[in-house]
């Protein structure tokens, strides 16, 4: 009774609020970590592990700000003959299991040497009782503080100035899938995750040889996230290599996380359409790449694959080219090629006759195009870029829903929007037809990024066929194609090989030759052994010669 008393109280009599603190967001000062007046030189964090036990757990706990940091584990041991030892690692990261059976079991068992007879031991110990097959020793906080961040576990013993470090990581993480955006029903049917080592192994699973590297990479100066950088130490350019090495460790930037942010960093044009590496999810790609003579570079906690150099005919070959046969492997690169054509150039075609070069288009074909848009209001220019606009919107609709919702809002919205455009008589049933062959057009473009630059460049084409005309187009793709002549990859012209007409690299760069013909690799990558094979490789269809 008192409670609803007090409730009808409240609700009728005024009771004033409380005054509310506001929250600004201020600029944070430095903290001075040391007084350079009266000093000779400053002071520097200590590098090397201490001797004394206390001093290590002190300083661990001070670096990883414990026990703020809740997800660090710092497990204080007593091992035989009273001596003490504490073990570091993050959890989430490393394997419990290999942690207890691995790392605690032989340190309670361990039978270490009484007073100062242990120290100096670590070789010893390291040698005769770690049973662990990754494991090794360091004097550098660093490096301690390094491996803990990637999923090692690390042990400080009393009276020993080196740390011991175990690779027990485990993370959670996808399994070895399908490719999802470089699908092909032939060939194998495996995709990079974002494990490195998985991505390395499934690599060295298709090249079994020993001359393929392995290069460690660590990119970002606070990050320092780990890459391999891959090739074929018998097969490509010791320039290129170099060159692939000297960028990835010119990165400098606190943190890495992409592989994508590596790429913008490393390529020579920031500001051009096209881009300069080839982006992969399949290992089988990357192997061919590497037998070419390219190098490939992996980051951890990435799908995608850097390949580089590229150059423009390799970024509109697909991975099913390979594993075809060679009548329809060029069937589908000259539908390919038209596809992109058409994708590019059609809009502003379209534009350009209609406006300036009526002429050329067929007399009936001129009076159903004229009849068609009798009653649009809006200019063929507008008319375009409205319908053009609305289907890039339904694109991006559909990557960012969720699968099965993402494929029917797109058939779902291209449907109505064009039916309902078209009965209000806001465009023409013949832009519609433009608008949809140019989209299928960017669709069956083989790699991603590029249709990303053919979808710039429709636009620049439509400008200049709207206001030039064929005169306008003819302008824009001489200019373009300047453009992409003084472009490199990797000091490797971007063209490549267009001007050798008769190199059998220009053969395969359009259409697909037969494998026993693909005889040389490619001459433009100047590797150490050009030729992939002999010049019979077929030997079984040689003639046999009787006696």
């Amino acid at each position: 009774m008192k409670g609803i008393f007090n409730a009808v109280k409240d609700y009728l009599m005024f009771t004033p609020r409380a005054r509310e603190e506001k929250f600004y967001l201020g600029t944070p000062q430095s903290n001075t970590e040391y007084d350079v007046r009266g000093e000779s030189e400053a002071t520097t964090e200590r590098d090397t592990v201490f001797c004394d036990i206390e001093q290590n757990l002190s300083y661990v706990k001070k670096r990883f700000t414990y026990p703020i940091n809740n997800d660090v584990v710092i497990r204080e041991i007593s091992m035989r003959r009273g001596r003490r030892a504490f073990i570091v690692f993050i959890d989430g990261m490393v394997s419990s299991e290999l942690v207890d059976l691995a790392v605690i079991k032989p340190l309670l068992e361990l039978p270490f040497f009484s007073g100062g007879e242990g120290a100096g031991e670590g070789e010893a110990i390291m040698e005769r009782f770690v049973a662990h097959s990754q494991a090794f020793s360091t004097k550098s906080m660093d490096v301690v503080f390094e491996e803990i961040n990637f999923g090692s576990c690390a042990v400080f013993a009393e009276g020993f100035e080196s740390a011991f470090v175990f690779d027990v990581r485990e993370w959670g993480h996808r399994s070895i899938d399908k490719p999802d955006n470089e699908q092909s029903i032939y060939g194998p049917q495996e995709a990079f995750a974002e494990m490195l080592r998985n991505n390395t192994a499934l690599v060295r699973k298709i090249i079994k040889s020993e001359k393929l590297i392995a290069e460690g990479i660590k990119v970002g100066r606070k990050s320092k996230t780990r890459g391999v950088m891959l090739y074929i130490s018998d097969i490509a350019n010791p320039e290129l290599v170099d060159e692939v090495r000297r960028r990835l460790n010119g990165i400098n930037m606190d943190y890495v996380i992409s592989v994508e942010e590596v790429a913008m960093m490393m390529e020579e044009n920031t500001f051009s359409t096209m881009t300069h590496f080839l982006e992969t999810e399949r290992p089988d790609r990357v192997a061919r790449a590497l037998t070419e003579g390219r190098v490939a570079f992996i980051l951890n906690g990435n799908p995608q694959v850097l390949v580089m150099p590229t150059n423009i005919f390799e970024l509109t070959h697909s991975v099913s080219d390979d594993y075809l046969r060679v009548p329809y492997a060029n069937m589908i690169r000259i539908i390919r090629m038209i596809a992109i054509f058409f994708s590019t150039l059609l809009p502003g075609l379209y534009l350009a006759i209609t406006l300036f070069h009526q002429e050329i288009i067929p007399t009936y074909l001129l009076y159903s195009i004229s009849a068609s848009r009798e009653n649009v209001p809006f200019p063929s220019v507008l008319e375009l870029l409205l319908m053009d606009l609305s289907f890039e919107m339904i694109r991006e609709a559909g990557l960012r829903m969720p699968g099965p919702i993402g494929s029917t809002l797109g058939i779902v919205g291209g449907l109505i929007l064009g039916q309902a455009a078209v009965s209000a008589k806001i465009v023409s049933p013949i832009m519609i037809i433009v608008i949809a062959i140019t989209g299928i057009g960017s669709f069956a473009t083989a790699d991603y990024s590029l249709s990303w630059s053919f979808r710039v460049l429709r636009l620049i084409f439509i400008v200049l066929g709207s206001v030039m005309g064929f005169y306008g187009i003819a302008i824009g793709i001489f200019v373009y194609g300047l453009s992409l002549a003084a472009q490199k990859s990797f000091g490797v012209p971007f063209l490549e090989p267009t001007f050798k007409l008769k190199n059998d690299n220009m053969a395969n760069a359009v259409f697909v030759n037969p494998v026993w013909r693909r005889e040389n690799r490619p001459d433009f990558l100047k590797t150490k052994n050009g030729r992939e094979e002999p010049k019979i490789s077929r030997s079984w269809k040689t003639k046999k010669r009787y006696q």
